[in-house]
């Protein structure tokens, strides 16, 4: 989820990783399944109360199209991290990281939807943006 100028902003340039700002599994483009996940951060409220907001605003969540790669599943936080962890064979980074529902090391409590993070502006992009209200 987003604002509806940052979904008119991720159409016309992509999905930027470099806006960013740190979270659980470092600073990249976070995508997931559930729509209750995305709609956490569709209004521009609960960037300032840290919570989902009950507010009776527009809200925006972009259906996009992700190629995750060889993902990385993670087993604890990656806060301050830029991108994904290198492969244990040392052949490079992995392409993205997966976090499954469960208890996480480094996690304040326990993570309940499957999130999907990415580092390359290549590997998603917009394909329907969708304005609702509650």
């Amino acid at each position: 989820g987003t604002s509806w100028h940052n979904a008119n902003s991720i159409v016309r340039e992509g999905f930027d990783h470099r806006t960013c700002q740190s979270a659980f599994y470092g600073a990249g483009v976070y995508f997931a399944c559930a729509a209750c996940k995305s709609h956490q951060y569709t209004c521009d409220q609960q960037h300032k109360i840290k919570k989902c907001c009950q507010c009776q605003c527009d809200r925006t969540v972009i259906i996009a199209r992700v190629a995750l790669g060889d993902s990385y599943v993670a087993t604890e936080t990656r806060k301050n991290e830029r991108r994904p962890p290198v492969r244990s064979d040392l052949s490079g980074t992995y392409d993205s990281i997966v976090v499954k529902p469960g208890m996480i090391k480094g996690h304040h409590k326990q993570q309940i939807h499957q999130e999907y993070v990415t580092f390359d502006k290549e590997q998603a992009y917009p394909c329907y943006v969708v304005q609702y209200s509650v």
